[in-house]
């Protein structure tokens, strides 16, 4: 055997052990012997980047990408296509869609190139655009690999729902893939939860006792059906009810119901930013915060809300008075503890006539005060709002995650959050945010 041919054939090995064990630490030893050879080889480099990506370390597998990139031989649309793939990984939208460009300038066939495009687009704030191309993409796999259609419409999905697409939007392309492929259980999952918020509630009943047939144990599917048929009761008796359709229409808590478990899947809940934001919080905010508080079991007395108060007051129970100005911003408004919060909703119920601002028949929660009578508030939606006394509330974030995960970025944390939609592209007739006077 040459000296090439042994070399081939250590370039062989290493790809076959990669396919069955990507961070086996021989991978990297016989990619490395190749390279010591044939310095050269860009496939050599390629399992060589593969194996560090896959035993996690991203920066070097980076770098050994860039090099191929650099070769412009016949692995640069593999390179390519691997950069894409990190820069989607860690949230890097914009790079990202550069190497999608990229790729597509050297292969226009491949369909799943075109849906990693409409992806990037999506996620850099090229909504429309995006989620255009997710469909194009689609359309291109039924012409050109009919076989891969039904994993094409669920990665559709995937797509739409980790771009924020809107239910109704998300739910059309759920549907065509659960069509093409029924044990995609949580594909299915996910769109029992987006007939909720789309007010569908008799195919959010019948889709979670479907499931619940498959997967009788599972907790999300049984407050799906649970929740479903509370509505269908609320809607049957509406009429002449305390409580109608339209009160809960005012509260947005099923919107919210589609968003808290999406963003559970994508791991940009509340409790996601709360962890991302302790591994980058500055000492002297740290200072200031005291532990977390749990609620009683044995009484319901203490309980401080249900949008994000008991969340928060778990996490760190306030802040002390005077101490906001250790959050950075322009108005110092601090973290409320649990004793605060109850306190001042017992006044309140005490007696409602003072307390104008805070009305009984709305939704709201009390998170954090600047100690001079304005507060953050969680509102309908699960929108934060700045409460004056006399003022109507002002709009601060779409949710108290979202400003969490403002002050993540801020401290330079990881965003890993879609572009926003820019407010001229929001779609006309969507429920407004109810607010006061």
């Amino acid at each position: 055997m040459t000296d090439i041919d042994a070399v081939g054939r250590t370039l062989d090995l290493a790809w076959e052990l990669l396919e069955a064990q990507p961070a086996h630490p021989k991978v990297a030893e016989l990619a490395l012997q190749v390279l010591a050879a044939q310095p050269e080889r860009s496939s050599a480099s390629m399992v060589l980047a593969y194996h560090r990506e896959s035993c996690g370390d991203a920066d070097e597998a980076r770098r050994l990408y860039l090099q191929v990139i650099a070769r412009r031989d016949s692995q640069f649309i593999w390179a390519a296509r691997a950069l894409r793939r990190l820069a989607l990984a860690h949230h890097d939208h914009a790079e990202a869609l550069r190497w999608a460009r990229t790729v597509l300038d050297e292969d226009h066939e491949d369909w799943d190139d075109w849906m990693k495009l409409g992806a990037a687009q999506a996620l850099s704030g090229e909504h429309e655009a995006g989620w255009r191309q997710l469909d194009d993409a689609v359309a291109r796999c039924s012409r050109t690999a009919p076989d891969n259609l039904p994993k094409a419409l669920g990665k559709r999905a995937e797509h739409l729902l980790e771009s924020f697409a809107p239910p109704e939007r998300f739910a059309l392309a759920a549907e065509e893939a659960i069509r093409a492929n029924a044990a995609d259980s949580w594909v299915a999952t996910l769109l029992g939860w987006a007939y909720l918020a789309q007010y569908r509630f008799d195919d959010a009943e019948q889709l979670g006792l479907r499931l619940l047939r498959e997967n009788p144990t599972e907790d999300l599917l049984q407050s799906l059906v649970e929740l479903a048929r509370t509505m269908l009761r609320i809607v049957e008796k509406a009429h002449g009810q305390d409580i109608t359709l339209e009160d809960i229409r005012r509260t947005g808590v099923l919107e919210m119901s589609w968003r808290q478990i999406r963003d559970q899947k994508l791991g940009l809940d509340l409790a996601s930013a709360l962890t991302a934001l302790d591994a980058v919080m500055p000492a002297d905010l740290r200072a200031t915060l005291r532990p977390g508080s749990s609620r009683s079991e044995e009484t319901e007395d203490d309980k401080v809300g249900s949008l994000v108060a008991e969340d928060l007051v778990a996490w760190h129970d306030g802040q002390p008075p005077g101490s906001g100005a250790a959050w950075g911003l322009a108005e110092p408004f601090r973290l409320m503890s649990r004793a605060e919060i109850i306190a001042m909703d017992a006044e309140i119920d005490a007696d409602p006539a003072a307390h104008p601002d805070w009305p009984e028949n709305e939704v709201w929660e009390q998170v954090m005060t600047d100690d001079a009578g304005a507060y953050l508030v969680a509102v309908a939606f699960g929108e934060l709002v700045r409460r004056r006394p006399g003022q109507p509330d002002e709009h601060v974030a779409a949710s108290t995650a979202d400003w969490i995960w403002d002050r993540v970025a801020d401290f330079g944390g990881p965003d890993p959050r879609p572009a926003p939609r820019r407010t001229e592209d929001l779609p006309t007739g969507l429920p407004a945010v109810p607010g006061r006077r």
